[in-house]
């Protein structure tokens, strides 16, 4: 078993020996752990600094706010993935943990391989959900994954930062993605689709088959926008928006 891609994860968990045996799991399996904490203050402190990809989450947490009352708060405004924990399945506990919709629901002790399967499910399920394609809902930065974006790239789920996405192009349903890292992948996935995921804010449609991130545009002629070594067409029905956009006259 391999972890996919670089993945952050957040331990909310009040018992400190079982948060320190999550943690070796979770590291043995290739994630990357943001931080361990116990309470639902803590978690909130800390999904906003350390912005954690995926959430394991106890149910019963002590103090004012239980895992529940901290996944409402998750889901209302965080828009976070998160697995619950727990050593309870009562049939009380699971009704109120489910209004939730958790991504994930893990039994303690749990595996290292049901551990694996629970987080690579709620981070693809999380990654290939449609969001509603207005203007309004992209720009939320939490819309996918807080700054990123997973894609699926053949058995694996690969990390791409937003400010490592250069540009996008398009051929048929299938999409070349450009890295500053200078890396390229190729998904089958239509522009329209995949620009919907991604923050209004910061990638702008160019042209029929283009997509470009704004913070990494060099300059810009009549016929074409340059980002490094690139010389991308700008699309003459896309020329009115992009004015609007970047505020600009050319």
């Amino acid at each position: 078993m391999e972890a996919s891609g670089d993945i952050r994860i957040l331990v909310v968990e009040d018992e400190l020996i079982i948060a320190e045996d999550i943690r070796t799991k979770l590291t043995s399996l290739g994630y990357h752990v943001t931080g361990m904490v116990m309470t639902a203050d803590e978690a909130e402190q800390s999904m906003t600094t350390d912005k954690p990809d995926l959430i394991m989450l106890d149910i019963l947490l002590k103090g004012k706010r239980d895992g529940i009352d901290l996944a409402r708060v998750i889901r209302d405004h965080y828009r976070i993935p998160f697995i619950f924990l727990t050593s309870h399945a009562d049939r009380d506990t699971i009704e109120r943990a489910s209004k939730m919709t958790p991504d994930g629901y893990l039994l303690k002790p749990f595996s290292d391989k049901d551990l694996f399967a629970a987080i690579e499910v709620a981070v693809f399920r999380k990654s290939t959900i449609k969001e509603p394609s207005d203007d309004a809902s992209r720009e939320s930065p939490n819309e996918v994954l807080n700054d990123c974006i997973f894609i699926r790239k053949d058995y694996l789920l690969v990390k791409i930062k937003f400010n490592d996405l250069l540009w996008i192009k398009a051929e048929g349903n299938y999409l070349e993605l450009f890295c500053n890292s200078g890396k390229k992948h190729l998904i089958r996935s239509t522009l329209k689709d995949f620009l919907n995921k991604l923050p209004g804010s910061v990638f702008l449609q160019i042209h029929k088959s283009y997509v470009v991130n704004i913070k990494h545009i060099e300059a810009i002629e009549y016929s074409h926008i340059i980002i490094g070594n690139e010389k991308l067409p700008i699309g003459r029905l896309f020329t009115d928006n992009i004015r609007e956009v970047l505020n600009i006259d050319f």
